[in-house]
């Protein structure tokens, strides 16, 4: 069969699958099928269900809305979330047949949710309006400032279904911000609003439609994640930073509450992050991930346990014990010095199934390592090395990357992809591994796909490096090809052995494709993350270019034909090295940050900058506007191109604009595409595609081109 080159479209027509659960007999794997119809430029999720005994699949809801399947604990019924009603709400099926049901509430359901272990309850999270009553904005606000903002929450809270479809009068959209954390790219400003469990009874049989409030969990004026269940059911574990000062801080506790009582018990202060608790089976232990210094860039992430045995007893005889701190928590995965709770990306993907998953006495977790993903078991062992706890690599190899994970009665579940194959589902079971879904494989015989490699090369100071070569189609030994470079967000992120399509797109279309993990990148220990700290643009910036070098002289790449992109992290390092050197024929920036010193609070994540440069912009000015592209603009002579969405607040499309009018009052050759409506990660059928359509052709029209561009265009 003759193969094409795959078109920008293509994105969206493979299948995606992901967040694979076991039913507790391990006989069973419910999973999420995606698929798209893009003239609609809509996506669709419905929930299948896989016997391992037959092999078979089923679908299991047809409504094209449902997904997070989660199993009850004695495994006759599957719960899971859907908005086929008009926002998100628990539903609730029988997998050996029958119709769904709804478990009505007047709250919408937020990402997952957790069975009780006597499967009675459902636990889950929502936004909530939780001000005391006495509670008035701000000193010195209106006196009906209050009725202003209690009518802006209830409004937020309701589903676009339950909104006035018109209004006589339109509404008070004065945002009122008196907290540092007021919004979040992709969720937009959330102002006065807080994220709270609640829980809800299962019923016996379906209910009505009547909505009624479900029980809430937590109190005040602050945020929570979901929680784990003790097996008792009395208690609930979750991560929250229950303190006035919360927003300043990036630091998380995890908390005990009584479920009937709502009583709240610090459980554990932490000295940094504490996040994904999940209990062991008999209660003794609690994992979560995290670290031990209070800041949350540039640090690796440690799997740890916390024996809770003592602290339980204590607190069901009511003498509230105090909180346990660091030296009785037990960092499992210190001493191997990478990075725990991670696991592998890939394009597309439709996710699902991480953290931590308890069987018996032993806690499975995924691991990055030099960019692949494990699954580890850590089984408590007097002779471990993680003070009594012992690891072992229960899956992964080099070659492939590892998405989402669940394991019940002995049997792995997991999702892998490879530079070559998207996404699919599998099982271990004895020992034996099989493939799940494999709907994709037709289509993967009309696309023109390039081999890859995984290599080393060394920077110019010596330090050895990863990196990964997707060849062109039909690569002929000895001819040189056109050759993109991609880089990857962060700036500590990290490349794996997955499927990318922007790599296999450009390789499609008789481009070699390169990619590498520079200093500065997860899972290469601690101190190869934070080599970077304060001095983006250079150990970086030297590595990426060596890894350029290193194609060159495996007589891949035509150096006169060099291309790059990259997004966030990978849009800041495209800018910045345009500014630093005249390699590139073309280079195209998605959501770049070009202006560190104007970044500081225009970015959700505002503390991101000030751990990263070791201060704030008055103290570090100097440094900060040294490491920017701006800074540096007359030195470009590559022609530019650049995407944003307009909506970004991770790296604001403030950004863009200011390199691109600098490059425009110079002359140089610059376009910038604004993507409406978007958040930092484009969303839009139609703005995907056309990411792929725009530097297509922007790297064709320089590819072989006499001229850089200087002053063309403008």
């Amino acid at each position: 069969m003759d193969r094409r080159p795959i078109a920008p479209e293509d994105l969206f027509g493979f299948k995606c699958f992901g967040d694979a659960r076991l039913s507790p007999d391990g006989t069973k794997v419910a999973y999420v099928r995606q698929y798209h119809d893009l003239g609609k430029e809509k996506s669709f999720t419905d929930i299948w269900l896989y016997s391992i005994d037959t092999g078979e699949s089923r679908k299991l809801t047809n409504s094209g809305k449902d997904r997070s399947p989660r199993w009850s604990p004695d495994g006759r019924l599957l719960a899971f979330t859907s908005d086929r009603s008009g926002k998100s709400q628990i539903w609730v099926i029988d997998p050996s047949g029958g119709e769904a049901w709804r478990i009505p509430t007047k709250e919408a359901v937020q990402g997952e949710f957790v069975w009780s272990p006597d499967g009675n309850r459902i636990f889950f999270t929502s936004s909530a309006f939780s001000k005391p009553e006495e509670w008035h904005p701000y000193p010195g606000a209106p006196e009906d400032d209050r009725t202003r903002a209690v009518d802006q929450a209830n409004r937020a809270l309701k589903s676009k279904d339950e909104k006035p479809k018109s209004e006589d009068k339109k509404p008070n959209d004065i945002k009122v911000i008196t907290r540092l954390r007021y919004r979040m790219d992709g969720q937009g400003y959330f102002g006065d609003l807080r994220r709270h469990v609640f829980w809800v009874k299962v019923p016996k049989e379906p209910p009505g439609d009547a909505e009624e409030a479900a029980t809430l969990l937590t109190m005040g004026d602050y945020d929570h994640s979901l929680p784990d269940i003790t097996p008792d059911g009395r208690y609930a574990v979750l991560s929250a930073l229950r303190r006035d000062d919360a927003d300043y801080h990036t630091k998380s506790d995890l908390w005990l509450f009584e479920v009937e009582s709502r009583k709240a018990v610090l459980l554990y202060d932490a000295p940094g992050p504490a996040h994904g608790p999940r209990i062991s089976p008999d209660g003794r232990y609690v994992s979560f991930f995290g670290h031990d210094r209070a800041r949350n860039v540039s640090t690796r992430t440690d799997l740890y346990i916390l024996p809770v045995a003592d602290f339980l007893e204590a607190a069901s005889r009511e003498e509230a014990p105090g909180p346990l701190t660091a030296k009785d928590a037990v960092n499992v995965t210190g001493h191997l010095d990478r990075a725990a709770g991670s696991m592998g990306g890939s394009e597309p993907r439709f996710g699902g199934g991480g953290g931590v998953v308890w069987q018996g006495a032993d806690a499975y977790f995924p691991l990055v390592d030099h960019g692949e993903t494990f699954i580890y078991r850590a089984s408590r062992n007097a002779g471990g090395t993680g003070e009594g706890w012992r690891l072992d690599n229960v899956l992964g190899s080099q070659g492939r990357a590892l998405g989402g994970f669940d394991i019940r009665s002995g049997v792995l579940a997991f999702q892998s992809s490879t530079p070559e194959t998207p996404e699919d589902i599998f099982i271990v079971r004895d020992g034996n591994e099989t493939r799940v879904t494999q709907e994709n494989d037709e289509f993967l015989t009309k696309l023109a796909l390039g081999s890859h490699e995984k290599f080393l090369y060394r920077s110019d100071d010596g330090q050895e490096l990863d990196g990964w070569l997707i060849y062109p189609y039909g690569y002929e030994t000895g001819k040189k090809y056109p050759l993109v470079l991609l880089v990857h967000g962060g700036p500590h992120g990290a490349y794996g052995s997955s499927f990318m399509f922007s790599a296999q797109f450009f390789a499609s279309r008789g481009y070699a494709v390169a990619y590498c993990n520079p200093r500065g990148s997860t899972s290469y220990g601690q101190d190869f993350m934070a080599v970077i700290d304060g001095d983006w643009g250079n150990k970086d910036y030297r590595d990426v270019m060596a890894c350029v070098d290193a194609v060159v002289e495996k007589g891949i790449a035509d150096p006169d034909n060099i291309f790059l992109h990259g997004w966030s992290y990978g849009g800041y390092w495209t800018v910045w090295a345009v500014t630093q050197t005249d390699r590139f024929r073309a280079a195209c920036a998605g959501a770049c940050v070009a202006n560190l010193h104007s970044d500081y609070g225009t970015s959700d994540i505002m503390w991101a900058d000030e751990h990263e440069y070791g201060g704030k912009p008055w103290e570090k000015a100097d440094l900060l506007l040294d490491r920017s592209a701006l800074s540096h603009v007359e030195k470009v002579t590559t022609p530019v191109l650049l995407l944003h969405g307009e909506n970004d607040l991770r790296c604001p499309i403030s950004q863009s604009e200011q390199f691109y009018v600098g490059l425009k009052r110079l002359g140089k050759t610059a376009v910038m595409i604004r993507y409406p409506e978007e958040y930092h990660g484009l969303r839009r059928h139609l703005h995907r595609v056309d990411r792929y359509k725009r530097m297509l052709a922007w790297f064709e029209y320089y590819k072989n081109s006499g001229g850089r561009g200087q002053g063309s265009g403008s």
